[in-house]
């Protein structure tokens, strides 16, 4: 499979997919607002459902696996480094990050971290270059949670994945942070650190996505029980010195882009790519429609990326080019 070549303005883009049906994969550009049909070999039929894991993509045919990074500059290759092949796709919504840049010698060593679906205790890791990946099963205990008949208890699962100085979090509870590490001898390392959260968690869709070095978590906090509505936006960068969470006002010239039916929060520089500077671009799995969010004024845009095109086999999700 040759390497893709992306032309402007593509990306950052959502990605409509149909299971290799008759209907061809679209793409909906977020500069420009226009539906293109797919060019990017990656995300064609049964490829797409693995590719928008971030960075892992395979092949069906081959069992070929590779990271996948789209390209930066218009009309240049995509980056595509191998790694193990997986024995089989990996299941749906399950969560994906990597550690290091396998393309720079200052990148260090990279680790690829997969975490099945909430209800799998499943973690597969591999290292680029490497020639097999490693099953982990955990246990990070279980928890209450309020149900229309009461309180039920529930495991702890990995849920969501972002990667920072070599090391991977995700939400663990309301006052605790999970950390994933690895020793020298390349095992998996479980633990917390303190982050309260305070009652941020209530009714808001959550990111944890990695900034200048810094982790920082999107929330987009709903009109209580009214799903389509959003009462405001905020970015908070996760302070592990002080253990909590301080809501900043500024990202600079660059975009979040997040949602969309999955976990997932990812940024790229804004100018550069025809978005607007300091901004959320969340998308709705509720009422399919993108809310764009200036996080300093609090102002709201909203567009309908789904009008006009046919109902996906899943969620659209995000493609966002590759940056430092």
């Amino acid at each position: 499979m040759a390497a893709a070549v992306i032309p402007a303005p593509t990306l950052p883009c959502l990605v409509f997919d149909y299971d290799g049906e008759q209907q061809r994969t679209t793409l909906f550009s977020i500069s420009d607002g226009a539906h293109r049909a797919c060019e990017i070999e990656e995300l064609r039929a049964e490829l797409a459902h693995v590719a928008r894991l971030g960075m892992l993509a395979s092949d069906p045919a081959t069992a070929a696996t590779f990271l996948w990074n789209p390209p930066r500059a218009p009309g240049t290759a995509a980056d595509r480094i191998a790694v193990p092949p997986l024995a089989q796709p990996p299941p749906l919504r399950s969560v994906c990050a990597r550690s290091g840049d396998p393309c720079t010698a200052a990148g260090g060593r990279c680790t690829v971290l997969l975490a099945e679906p909430p209800q799998s205790t499943i973690l597969w890791y591999c290292q680029a270059g490497g020639t097999a990946w490693t099953r982990h099963e955990y246990d990070l205990g279980s928890a209450s949670i309020r149900v229309p008949e009461g309180n039920a208890w529930c495991k702890r699962t990995v849920n969501r994945l972002a990667s920072c100085q070599d090391r991977f979090y995700y939400p663990h509870s309301s006052t605790q942070c999970g950390v994933i590490g690895f020793s020298p001898a390349g095992l998996p390392e479980l633990s917390t650190v303190p982050m309260k959260m305070g009652g941020l968690m209530a009714a808001a869709a959550t990111y944890i996505v990695e900034i200048g070095g810094d982790l920082h978590t999107v929330y987009v906090f709903r009109h209580g029980i009214d799903f389509t509505a959003v009462a405001d936006v905020g970015v908070y960068r996760m302070d592990f010195a002080r253990q909590e969470h301080v809501r900043v006002e500024s990202i600079g010239d660059r975009a979040i882009l997040a949602g969309s039916g999955s976990c997932f929060g990812g940024w790229c520089p804004a100018t550069e790519f025809g978005l607007l500077p300091n901004t959320v671009y969340w998308m709705s799995s509720v009422d399919d429609r993108l809310h764009v969010f200036d996080i300093e004024v609090g102002a709201e845009e909203v567009h309908e990326p789904c009008k006009g095109v046919a109902v996906p086999s899943r969620k659209p999700f995000w493609i966002i080019p590759a940056h430092p």
